[in-house]
């Protein structure tokens, strides 16, 4: 059998006293593994994502409030009709002489 660097290394205590599991290889490369505006591609700076969640979070509430107030279906309820009575008003399939 040919020997090779690694055939070489297997005997020697040193090599064997710096081992690392997988596991703990993988644990500290996702803990040491550079995020963010570490990254050499990476446009956005921190100031930037907070702009962002807070975005979705008022667009989450919007879309919330819409739902609840304004569609079709609360509309019905406020006005105690069926929603199809509503969709039919905006459609000016009725009610089409009124603005």
């Amino acid at each position: 059998m040919a020997r090779t660097k690694y055939a070489e290394h297997v005997g020697h205590k040193e090599r064997r006293d710096k081992h690392v599991s997988r596991d703990e290889y993988l644990l500290s490369a996702r803990a040491n593994a550079p995020r963010g505006v570490e990254l050499p591609q990476s446009k956005l700076l921190p100031l930037d994502v907070g702009t962002i969640r807070s975005a979705a979070r008022q667009r989450d509430s919007l879309r919330k409030h819409i739902k609840d107030n304004l569609s079709n279906e609360a509309l019905a309820a406020q006005f105690g009709v069926h929603a199809r009575t509503i969709e039919k008003v905006l459609a000016r399939e009725t009610w089409s002489n009124v603005a």
